[in-house]
């Protein structure tokens, strides 16, 4: 069994004790003890120590600059500088106070408990007055949904516009594959869509199924007079296939897009007699197109992608016996 540094000090101080010179020691304990015994040099001098009347087997304190230097004060000051500014970085804070690197770090790390972590993407930054409105007009909803019940939810008519690209690629989510703990995590190019070719489209729904799905021509956008013919569409398809909600009233809900809010959009729902229900802007919560609508589709158009390029490898096609027999191969050997 290997002995520690204390074990053969211990050893070192028997033997001095007994008299045995430093040669005759190291001999003994390099017989031992092997590749791990201490030095020569250190059992002489630990020798003379235990023959100088020493009798700890420990090392001496060794108080460095970081001990002179951590004082609550010097804390204080790395505190104050780090809320004053908190991208600062331990160089310029070490510059600043003319203390060592490595004292700074000690003093960030173990004695403030302070971590440097990259920020969270968001899409935007809520200002007060937005953050403000938000909890009334939740309640609004709320208190109107007990009155209600299911007649306010019924009568609730939403739909946003999205970007259909010819290629979707694999998700991030849709790439994920067993590894062991010591398997390399495999890598994935960011993929993007500059190279394909893509076209808007608008869903409407309500509570019960969709309304109205319709895609723009190709290179164009939604603007305030393109949004007012598809919002006459909607009234049509509602019209066509729930005749009775225009009678009983419809509540509009979309975001805060320049095209929904142009007075030429504005007019028209006026026009059409309907509720446009307010809401706060950027609220997930209330806007559950980008979550439950759009998300599916675009998946399933990227399955649909995935199995056309697995075709196309293996040289078959579409629809043939032996296409279907390549796909279940990949399948089962990826």
């Amino acid at each position: 069994m290997q002995a520690s540094k204390k074990e053969q000090r211990g050893v070192i101080r028997f033997l001095a004790a007994e008299g045995v010179g430093g040669c005759e020691m190291y001999r003994q304990m390099k017989a031992v003890n092997g590749e791990y015994s201490l030095s020569r040099s250190t059992v002489v001098e630990w020798r003379k120590r235990f023959l100088e009347g020493r009798e700890l087997l420990e090392d001496d304190a060794r108080p460095g600059q970081a001990n002179r230097v951590i004082t609550p004060e010097m804390i204080a000051e790395v505190q104050d500088l780090v809320l004053n500014n908190r991208r600062v970085t331990v160089d310029e804070v070490h510059r600043l106070l003319g203390i060592s690197v490595g004292t700074t770090h000690t003093i960030m790390h173990q004695h403030l408990k302070f971590r440097k972590i990259c920020a969270q993407w968001v899409p935007h930054h809520l200002t007060a007055e937005q953050r403000n409105n938000r909890m009334p007009l939740s309640l609004s909803h709320l208190q109107r949904y007990h009155e209600e019940e299911c007649g306010f939810l019924s009568h609730i008519v939403t739909g946003d516009e999205t970007w259909c690209h010819h290629f979707e690629p694999e998700s991030k989510r849709q790439s994920k594959q067993w590894k062991h703990a010591t398997s390399p995590p495999p890598k994935k190019s960011k993929a993007v869509h500059t190279s394909s070719g893509k076209v808007m489209m608008s869903s409407f729904f309500y509570h019960k199924g969709p309304l109205l799905v319709e895609f723009l021509e190709r290179g164009t956008t939604i603007n305030a007079q393109r949004y007012q013919a598809t919002l006459q569409n909607l009234k049509r398809a509602i019209k066509s296939k729930r005749p009775g909600m225009l009678s009983n009233g419809v509540i509009f809900l979309h975001d805060n897009a320049r095209p929904h809010t142009a007075n030429a959009v504005k007019a028209t729902l006026q026009q059409f007699r309907w509720e446009t229900l307010e809401h706060p802007p950027y609220s997930p919560d209330l806007s559950p197109c980008d979550f439950h609508v759009f998300g599916p589709p675009k998946k399933l158009f990227a399955d649909i992608d995935s199995q056309r390029t697995t075709k196309c490898v293996t040289g078959s096609r579409p629809g043939s016996d032996s296409s279907l027999l390549a796909s279940s191969k990949m399948e089962s050997t990826g």
